[in-house]
């Protein structure tokens, strides 16, 4: 694809739409009203994610469990459902009544995986109120320090593409979601080409990277730390503490990929009563200010959210649009 396409694209539909100006900015603070509400949880309060121990969204929502203990004595069960292209845990959600005691953790790839695999959205879309963004996060390429040591850097990723025409390998967690795209979106960019292929989650896919199944991995910074795996691009305006030593795609030539990341966020069954929803936007800003979760968030390049119902569900439908063009692109 010719590069002014790729410039055109970014402007008009990245992922960048979540940028300064749009509903993703953060609030100062829930509704007034919200920390007066009658909402008194009498049971634990089961929160459903889809990824494995140790996924971004489990460690992030365990963090948010112990920080929310400081402001209420309510109980949270974190319950890990992985599997069925992230709907294993949707279907577990929606499967329990909606009274309450049930929250989906999940991230953009469940609204990916809902169009991508044709699923129902009045069902799987609709179906949820959506109750808040909590964090955006920065896209990276990741590598093995070892090749970085040896000389390889995000250049020379493209380079040995060239050299490898359609051989060259990018770990994704899953096909047809945002990561498949954004590696789309850096092929498109430099005029290579690759393979990407599916390894379920992102430390399955920096696994893959460490153990050689993978020449690349198109993830998070996150997935980087405590592995032995270098970020050899990021999305983000500037570095970022604790990856000083990574550039940011503009550094490297390519503005157009700059803004590119995922987001994570909470959701409950349509029908939840409004007064657990309002307790729970307020929680969601008691946490969002807690200086754990601003140094938890910064300490991984993370930044963290909190969008409320209405503007959630907006960057929701945005993520559709976006997914639903790359399938187009795909014939899929």
């Amino acid at each position: 694809m010719k590069r002014a396409f790729v410039l055109l694209l970014f402007v008009s539909l990245t992922f960048g739409v979540f940028a300064a100006g749009q509903p993703d900015q953060p609030r100062d603070a829930a509704p007034a009203a919200a920390a007066a509400g009658p909402w008194t949880p009498t049971r634990p309060t089961t929160i459903i994610t889809h990824v494995g121990a140790g996924g971004g969204t489990d460690v992030a929502v365990r963090l948010f469990v112990e920080i929310a203990r400081e402001f209420t004595d309510a109980t949270f069960v974190v319950e890990n459902v992985t599997g069925g292209a992230t709907m294993n845990a949707s279907n577990a959600v929606l499967s329990r009544p909606a009274d309450g005691y049930t929250i989906f953790a999940m991230a953009m790839s469940n609204v990916n995986n809902v169009v991508s695999n044709d699923f129902d959205r009045s069902v799987y879309i609709d179906g949820y109120h959506w109750l808040a963004k909590i964090q955006k996060d920065p896209s990276a390429v990741i590598i093995r320090k070892s090749d970085r040591d040896a000389g390889m850097d995000f250049h020379g990723i493209i380079e040995d593409a060239r050299r490898r025409p359609g051989q060259q390998t990018w770990a994704v967690p899953v096909l047809g979601a945002n990561k498949h795209f954004e590696v789309l979106m850096i092929w498109d960019a430099t005029g290579v080409d690759g393979v990407a292929v599916p390894f379920v989650s992102g430390p399955l896919a920096a696994a893959a990277v460490m153990s050689g199944s993978a020449d690349v991995q198109m993830g998070n910074p996150f997935n980087a730390v405590g592995r032995d795996l270098w970020v050899a691009a990021v999305a983000s305006p500037e570095r970022l503490p604790g990856f000083e030593d990574s550039p940011t795609f503009a550094e490297l030539g390519y503005p157009e990929l700059n803004d590119e990341h995922i987001w994570r966020g909470l959701a409950v069954r349509q029908g939840t009563p409004q007064a657990m929803i309002e307790w729970m936007e307020d929680l969601v800003t008691k946490v969002y200010e807690h200086p754990r979760w601003i140094e938890f968030n910064r300490s991984n390049a993370i930044a963290p959210r909190a969008v409320f119902g209405a503007d959630f569900r907006r960057i929701v439908d945005r993520t559709i649009q976006v997914t639903e063009f790359w399938l187009d692109r795909l014939d899929m």
